[in-house]
């Protein structure tokens, strides 16, 4: 039997409705229907459906459903349901009471309206996800795409951490597209060397290792570095993911199709749903494997992958990934589809980067190159949003 998934809707109810083979015939009167917040259950069975339709309806609301979920011809049916919050707490307490899988409905629903952080606390510092964070990329590599062997890593990351980073991180190894991989051994001489002298230096902010291997992760937590930042969503070594699970460290959890990253349509799918269930599913195996959940950051891997098509729709959905429950980290700082949409080169991207960043206030992390000129757009976008 399928797993039930719960998401914020889609805003466009033209597009959540036909996706759920709703009644065509009565599309025009729905749409001014459901109106107010809206949330989508994937993989609910028939009978399952239809009382939770009719539960809806008894408290004054709606629950979209397949026209083929009365009859039940349909092994599943993906259901909409437009209420209030108040409404909704209603239902929690109805379906707690039902049979089947409603149960679990009712659990889902009672983590989504809840949707508090849990507080994540690093060294001396104390993640409550109040505000939005800013992670500065320090690149100890010399083919980065935006700045690989430019500057000293370690000056960098100071100079960083003065414009009013909150977190480091640190990578060895080039995820732009047609990078050349390296072997670990060379990562792990890249990175760990620029760990040792930040700490040496008595500098105690938190520091993210940007890494995909076991080896290069151990060591650096062991030179002092906090937090795991792994492109490759825990995907590309087994021991790595035993490692952040026995030890619960904490770890950024991305989504892509391709490390490194390599350029591929997804404009016949939809990509905001493809990368959630993906998210959602490792979020879910994380937490059956004993992993603490503050301890988990998601990032839907803006690049990785993805058309410039893409990219776009899963910004302007972004609030649909809030029903995860998990704190979201963005990596959107110089991305060739900001580039490509200006027509300008790397540095130049900065302003657009943090303009971008500004708009977004779903998301919890930053990561970006210009640290001072994001902290300055955030800064300003705080006090008129």
């Amino acid at each position: 039997m399928k797993d039930i998934v719960l998401k914020i809707a889609d805003n466009n109810l033209d597009k959540e409705l036909t996706s759920i083979a709703f009644d065509s015939s009565y599309l025009a009167v729905a749409k001014d229907k459901y109106k107010g917040e809206c949330y989508k259950l994937f993989n609910i069975k028939p009978h399952e459906a239809n009382i939770l339709k009719q539960i809806c309806l008894s408290l004054g609301f709606d629950c979209a459903v397949s026209r083929e979920t009365i009859m039940c011809n349909c092994e599943y049916t993906d259901c909409l349901i437009f209420a209030t919050i108040s409404q909704l707490q209603k239902l929690i307490k109805k379906l707690k009471q039902q049979p089947f899988r409603l149960k679990l409905v009712a659990d889902l629903l009672q983590q989504s309206i809840q949707n508090k952080l849990e507080q994540l606390d690093i060294r001396n510092y104390t993640f409550d996800w109040s505000k939005p964070y800013i992670m500065g990329i320090v690149n100890a590599t010399p083919d980065s795409f935006s700045d690989g062997g430019q500057y000293d890593p370690v000056e960098h990351a100071i100079k960083l951490v003065n414009y009013g980073a909150d977190i480091i991180d640190i990578g060895g190894e080039s995820t732009r597209p047609d990078a050349i991989v390296i072997s670990t051994e060379e990562e792990i001489n890249r990175v760990i060397p620029v760990i040792k002298q930040i700490r040496q230096k008595r500098i105690d902010i938190p520091i993210s290792v940007d890494t995909r291997n076991f080896e290069t992760a151990k060591l650096a937590i062991e030179a002092g570095a906090d937090i795991i930042n792994d492109v490759s969503g825990l995907d590309y070594d087994k021991n790595l993911y035993d490692y952040v699970v026995k030890n619960n460290i904490p770890t950024i959890v991305m989504h892509s199709n391709k490390v490194p990253a390599v350029q591929e349509n997804f404009s016949n799918l939809d990509i905001v749903e493809q990368v959630y269930f993906d998210l959602n599913t490792k979020i879910n195996k994380l937490l059956e494997s004993g992993m603490d959940r503050r301890n988990i950051i998601i990032d839907i891997g803006i690049g990785f992958g993805k058309s410039k098509e893409s990219n776009f729709e899963l910004l302007k959905r972004i609030r649909e990934f809030d029903s995860l429950n998990v704190p979201m980290l963005l990596g959107i700082s110089r991305k060739s589809f900001i580039r490509n949409e200006f027509n300008i080169n790397c540095n130049d991207a900065d302003i657009p980067t943090a303009l971008y960043s500004s708009m977004l206030k779903n998301v919890n992390i930053h990561r970006v190159h210009n640290v001072k000129l994001t902290k300055q757009y955030l800064d300003f976008s705080s006090k008129i949003i």
